[in-house]
C-alpha cells in the first residue's frame, strides 16, 4: 500500500526470450519499444531483456529465461509462462527488510543493479523484490 513501493516493472517468465520478445511486439504494436539486454538476475538464475512500455501504470516489463536451475526454472515448471515477478521502488530498503534476519534475506543483483528479494517470496514465486534505488534510463 505504500506508494514509494509500488510496481515500476513486471517480469514475464518464458522458455524462450525471443518468442517472447516479438509476443510483446506483436501484442503491444508502437506501445512497445525494443528489446533491450539488461543484466542477469542472479537471484532468480535468469537472462533478461527489458521492454518499454507506453502505457499509463506499466512502464517495464522484464522478460525472464532459466540460465540455471534456480527460482526461474522453478516457477515456469510450477506456473508456467507468464508474469511472476514485480520489482518495487525506487525506495529506501525498509525497515523491515534492513532489520530482517541475514540469515533469511537474499541480496543480489538483477536487471536494475542491486537488489533484495522481499522475505516470505516462494521458490516458485511470484519474487517481488526491492531496488534501493530507481532504475536508470534505458536507451536502445
Amino acid at each position: 500500500d505504500d506508494p514509494d513501493l509500488a510496481p515500476f516493472a513486471l517480469g514475464w517468465a518464458t522458455v524462450e526470450l525471443d518468442r517472447a520478445e516479438q509476443a510483446f511486439a506483436d501484442t503491444f504494436g508502437p506501445s512497445a519499444g525494443p528489446a533491450v539486454a539488461a543484466p542477469d538476475d542472479s537471484i532468480l538464475g535468469a537472462s533478461c531483456r527489458i521492454v518499454a512500455l507506453d502505457l499509463p501504470g506499466l512502464p517495464l516489463v522484464v522478460l525472464l529465461e532459466p540460465n540455471t536451475e534456480g527460482r526461474l526454472a522453478a516457477t515456469l515448471a510450477r506456473h508456467g509462462e507468464g508474469t511472476v515477478a514485480a520489482w518495487l521502488g525506487p525506495a529506501a530498503i525498509g525497515d523491515s527488510i534492513a532489520a530482517g534476519d541475514p540469515a533469511i534475506r537474499i541480496d543480489g543483483d538483477g536487471p536494475f543493479g542491486p537488489q533484495v528479494l522481499l522475505p516470505g517470496s516462494p521458490v516458485t514465486g511470484p519474487h517481488r523484490f526491492l531496488v534501493p534505488a530507481g532504475p536508470g534510463t534505458i536507451t536502445p
